[in-house]
């Protein structure tokens, strides 16, 4: 008899160790301020969103900032049930399944104010040498134009060459580069300005791994908290806390 209830005991105990591990949510990210990044205020305002999100489910959330190449290898892998943010590509759905849209990013050029460059369409960008940082999606048609593109691994030292003439023109989230300008560089806040039009908006997605345990439920848990914060205000005010 006592053999039994040790038994039953410990059944139970499994049981509620394994569903305590299920609402339990391992993510990464990068650092790219002012969205999300281990030193911004609630690790910026994308990162707040999402685990409020998960919080609403009854998920804990863990999250790890790493390189960009990092993150995205570890979650490929599974090591990770997901990565924020992601951009949609077809052929990233091989590893992962992406979530309901999280506030867009709007991608631009920034060049130096002294250089008369413009915009009318990617050919028009042919003479000039361009930065972009290793391993990030480019706006459609960007890579098939076959400009001149100088690799680095951010966005600041991809300002910070622009900056010093290196450069011709820099490709980046807007918002990404006005913020590091302000909070970074302000020696340059008078030299560099970002382009009109821009080249794309792009939706932001947090992405579960398909090697993740249950990561379609996962990923439907997220959907349905995600949609209650928008309909509820949650989502509103956490963007408003933050100025946006």
């Amino acid at each position: 008899m006592k053999l039994f209830l040790v038994f039953i005991i410990c059944t139970v105990l499994s049981a509620e160790a394994n569903l305590a591990a299920e609402q339990k949510i391992n993510l990464s990210a990068t650092e790219w301020p002012p969205y999300y990044g281990k030193d911004l205020k609630n690790n910026g305002f994308i990162t707040e969103i999402i685990r409020a999100v998960f919080r609403r489910v009854g998920y804990e959330v863990a999250v790890d900032f790493l390189p960009w190449k990092r993150a995205l290898h570890d979650t490929k892998a599974g090591k990770y049930d997901g990565l924020f943010t992601v951009w949609y590509r077809k052929e990233r759905e091989q590893w992962f399944v992406f979530s309901r849209a999280l506030p867009p990013n709007e991608v631009v050029l920034f060049k130096r104010k002294d250089k008369n460059i413009s915009f009318k369409n990617y050919q028009s960008l042919k003479p000039y040498r361009i930065g972009v940082v290793r391993g990030y999606a480019t706006p459609p048609g960007f890579d098939e134009a076959n400009l001149k593109i100088a690799e680095v691994h951010s966005d600041e030292l991809n300002l910070r060459k622009l900056y010093k003439d290196r450069i011709d023109l820099a490709l980046t989230d807007k918002i990404t580069g006005m913020h590091i300008i302000k909070k970074k560089m302000p020696e340059a806040a008078d030299a560099l300005e970002w382009m009109q039009p821009s080249l794309h908006i792009e939706i932001q997605h947090l992405v579960i791994s398909k090697k993740a345990k249950n990561y379609q439920k996962k990923l439907q848990d997220f959907n349905r908290g995600l949609e209650q914060l928008e309909q509820d205000g949650t989502l509103k005010a956490i963007l408003e806390a933050h100025g946006f």
